[in-house]
C-alpha cells in the first residue's frame, strides 16, 4: 500500500513490529496478578488504553481506521473510535464476535456457570460497541459474514491475500500416509482429537505418520498423550518452524489436518497447504466447508469426533490419487480466489470510499 502512495500508521496492542510502518505506537498493558482485574480490563472499559488510542488517532490524523480483528479490549477500542468520528473498517478474522468462549476455555466445575454468564455478558456488550463503531466489515468467507449476524448493508466478502507458492511435487513411493498439523498447541485447536483418531486407524491409514509444528500450553500434555496411545514412533513434535521449514513440511505431507474444536474462518495453514497442492482435512464448521467444498478440495468431519476423523483418514489413505486430485483443485482455486492484487485493489477501493464519506453507519 505504501507503493500505491498511502501513508499508514500502526497502533498495536502488543509491541509494534519494527520497520512495518514509519509511524507506530504500542500500548504496554501492565498485566495485573488478579484474573478478575484482567477480565475487567479486557471486557470492560480500560481508561489508560482509551487515552493512548485517542492520543494516537489525534496525532496521526487518519482518514480511515482499519481494525484487524480484536478480542480483548473490544469495548474500550470501539467505544473510543466511535467517539472520534473517524470512518472504521474492520477485517473480521474469526468467530469471536459470535462466540462467548472463542478460545474453548474450560467452563466446568463449581464456577463454570458464573464464568459462562460472564462470557455471555461480555460478548453482548462487545457486539454492541463494535456494531456502533464500525462502518464496514470485511469478511474472508461468506460463512463468517452470515454466521455472525453482521449488518448486511455494512458487510462484504473479501478473501485474504495469499502470495502464490510453487507447487510441491506429490511424491508417493508408497509407505504410510503423511499428515501435517501447524498451529498453536492450545485446547481450541483439538490436537488431542487428532491423536485419538490416529490411534483408531487400522486400515489404509494404519501406521500414518504425523508431524506437529507449533507450541502452546498443551504441548507437554499432548506429548504424554501420544506416548499413552502408543504413537511415540509415529508422531513428531517439531516446535516453531520458520517459513523455509514450513515449505519443507508441506512438501513432505500428503494431507494437512486441522482438528479444531472451535469454528475456523479462513485458516491460513489450510490455504498455505492448498497453495502448494496439498488438500486439507478439517472440521465441517465455520468457513472450512466453503474453502474445501468436499469432495472438491479436501475432506471434512464433525468437530470433536475422533471416530469420524479416523474414518476420514482411512478414506483419504485408501486413494492417494484422489488426494493429489483434490490438492490440484485446491491450488487452482486458491490462486484464483486469494490473489493478493485483487485483495489490495478491493481494500484500496473501500478505503477511498469511506474516506470520501461513503460510510453507511
Amino acid at each position: 500500500m505504501r507503493e500505491r502512495g498511502h501513508e499508514q500508521g500502526l497502533f498495536s496492542l502488543e509491541e509494534a513490529p519494527t520497520g512495518l510502518c514509519p509511524w507506530s505506537r504500542s500500548f504496554a498493558y501492565a498485566w495485573p496478578a488478579s484474573s478478575l482485574q484482567r477480565r475487567r480490563d479486557f471486557h470492560g472499559f480500560h481508561p489508560p488504553l482509551a487515552r493512548a488510542l485517542e492520543e494516537a488517532v489525534r496525532e496521526f490524523r487518519p482518514q480511515v481506521v482499519q481494525v484487524q480483528n480484536l478480542a480483548a479490549f473490544r469495548t474500550t477500542v470501539f467505544r473510543t473510535l466511535g467517539r472520534l468520528a473517524v470512518p472504521v473498517l474492520m477485517t473480521v478474522h474469526d468467530y469471536s464476535l459470535g462466540d462467548p468462549n472463542p478460545h474453548g476455555l474450560d467452563r466446568s466445575g463449581p464456577l463454570g456457570l458464573a464464568r459462562r454468564l460472564l462470557d455471555r455478558w461480555g460478548l453482548i456488550r462487545a457486539r454492541r460497541e463494535v456494531f456502533r463503531a464500525v462502518d464496514r466489515f470485511l469478511c474472508p468467507t461468506e460463512a463468517l459474514r452470515r454466521g455472525l449476524g453482521l449488518p448486511p448493508e455494512r458487510s462484504v466478502l473479501l478473501r485474504l491475500p495469499l502470495e502464490p507458492a510453487p507447487a510441491a511435487p506429490f511424491e508417493d513411493p508408497g509407505g504410510p500416509l503423511r499428515l501435517f498439523f501447524a498451529g498453536t498447541l492450545y485446547r481450541s485447536k483439538g490436537v488431542d482429537v487428532l491423536l485419538e483418531a490416529l490411534a483408531r486407524t487400522r486400515g489404509p491409514a494404519g501406521g500414518a505418520l504425523l508431524r506437529i509444528a507449533g507450541s502452546g500450553d498443551q504441548e507437554e500434555a499432548l506429548r504424554a498423550r501420544a506416548q499413552e496411545l502408543g504413537l511415540g514412533e509415529r508422531v513428531c513434535f517439531l516446535g516453531f518452524q520458520d517459513a523455509a521449514a514450513m515449505d519443507r513440511q508441506y512438501a513432505w505431507a500428503h494431507l494437512q489436518v486441522l482438528p479444531s474444536r472451535v469454528p475456523e474462518n479462513s485458516p491460513l495453514t489450510v490455504l498455505e497447504a492448498a497453495a502448494r497442492g496439498r488438500p486439507a482435512l478439517a472440521p465441517h464448521a465455520g468457513g472450512v466447508p466453503e474453502l474445501l467444498e468436499p469432495p472438491q478440495r479436501g475432506w471434512t468431519f464433525p468437530p470433536e469426533d475422533p471416530r469420524a476423523l479416523a474414518s476420514a483418514l482411512e478414506e483419504a489413505a485408501a486413494d492417494r490419487e484422489e488426494i493429489q486430485r483434490r490438492g490440484a483443485r485446491a491450488r487452482d482455486w486458491v490462486r484464483r480466489e486469494f490473489d493478493p492484487h485483487r485483495h489490495w485493489d478491493a481494500l484500496e477501493a473501500h478505503w477511498r470510499e469511506l474516506a470520501a464519506g461513503g460510510a453507511a453507519r
